[in-house]
């Protein structure tokens, strides 16, 4: 069954043990937790939301399929930790900071797809 599968890969990587955490990470009830699971379909948008706050690929949650993390030589504290640091810098540092900081990531974002 699809919904098991992908849930059982959900908890194997993150705090998400039971059908009440997934909800409440969800912002959704419990009891639709325990519709899907009924109709054995877990939903493309709560792939999408686990994978993006865990660091995990959409495809391994629903598939199985490796790689099974985004950034596979990173952990989640140090992408979060990065986050936090762009996040502070784009509320709380300068014009001049936050353009230095752009035009860095597009550098390197451009960088890295020409390379691929």
């Amino acid at each position: 069954m699809q919904f098991i599968d992908a849930f059982n890969r959900i908890r194997l990587e993150t705090e998400i043990q039971n059908q009440e955490q997934l909800a409440s990470f969800l912002g959704i009830k419990q009891a639709s937790v325990s519709g899907a699971k009924k109709r054995g379909q877990f939903p493309r948008a709560w792939a999408e939301k686990v994978a993006r706050r865990y660091n995990l690929r959409y495809e391994w949650i629903m598939e199985g399929t490796e790689p099974k993390r985004i950034v596979s030589n990173m952990d989640q504290e140090e992408i979060n930790l990065i986050f936090d640091q762009l996040r502070f810098i784009f509320t709380k540092g300068s014009p001049a900071d936050r353009t230095k900081v752009k035009d860095i990531v597009n550098e390197i974002f451009e960088k890295t797809r020409n390379s691929i």
